[in-house]
């Protein structure tokens, strides 16, 4: 919340903001009464509006997102499930699997065949993985710099990933190393959801957990 603060003094009129959905230039009669266009790009996406951080809306984290592309599972289905014990003993969450949509012959990928993993958890749970890997696996990776900064979807979710050695670095791997096939063990993403309505805020947010980042920062 300090971080976030902007002093403004009595008297100070914020700047005129332009309109975020462009209106019609009255070239043509067909004009009138059309609602107003949504804004220039590819998407043509609303993006949330980025207000001063208050008492009222700290911003905090609302979920995380665990993710496993699989690719061994395509010649042999044991990865998926050794992949699954993984995920459900670093996040204490039964993984929701995933099926291809359509088949790959280049990839040896068939329409429905289990690819995929993904836990999902929110509340005291959130923060607790999230505390976990500031505490116990981030300071254990080597030559780590930090989470890069231009992650980001610009709503306030920021992503990172761990590979298999930083997989192996979670306690409860460590502490039962035996029970799982040391080629088998995945990577995996992680997705922190978080209630800030930009980038740079989910940044403040973490940094304050002690979520370090790295490189170019992208709001």
């Amino acid at each position: 919340m300090t971080l976030g603060y902007v002093h403004k003094p009595p008297g100070t009129v914020d700047p005129v903001k332009s309109e975020r959905l462009r209106t019609w230039d009255d070239s043509s009669p067909y004009h009138k009464n059309r609602p107003k266009r949504g804004p220039r790009g590819p998407e043509g996406v609303l993006r949330l509006i980025e207000k001063d951080i208050t008492p009222h809306n700290i911003p905090k984290i609302t979920g995380v997102t665990v993710h496993s592309m699989v690719k061994g599972a395509i010649d042999d289905s044991a990865h998926l499930h050794v992949a699954g014990m993984v995920l459900q003993a670093v996040t204490g969450v039964r993984p929701k699997v995933h099926r291809a949509k359509r088949g790959l012959a280049q990839f040896g990928l068939r329409e429905r065949m289990p690819i995929s993993l993904t836990c999902q958890f929110r509340g005291n749970q959130a923060y607790d993985f999230v505390d976990k890997c500031i505490s116990l696996v981030f300071p254990k990776i080597k030559d780590w710099e930090g989470v890069v900064g231009t992650t980001g979807d610009s709503s306030g979710n920021i992503a990172f990933g761990f590979n298999r050695e930083g997989a192996m670095l979670f306690p409860e791997i460590e502490i039962n190393y035996d029970m799982y096939p040391p080629k088998m063990i995945p990577g995996f993403h992680v997705v922190i959801h978080t209630s800030a309505a930009s980038d740079r805020h989910a940044r403040l947010l973490l940094s304050s957990m002690g979520v370090p980042f790295t490189g170019k920062l992208v709001d």
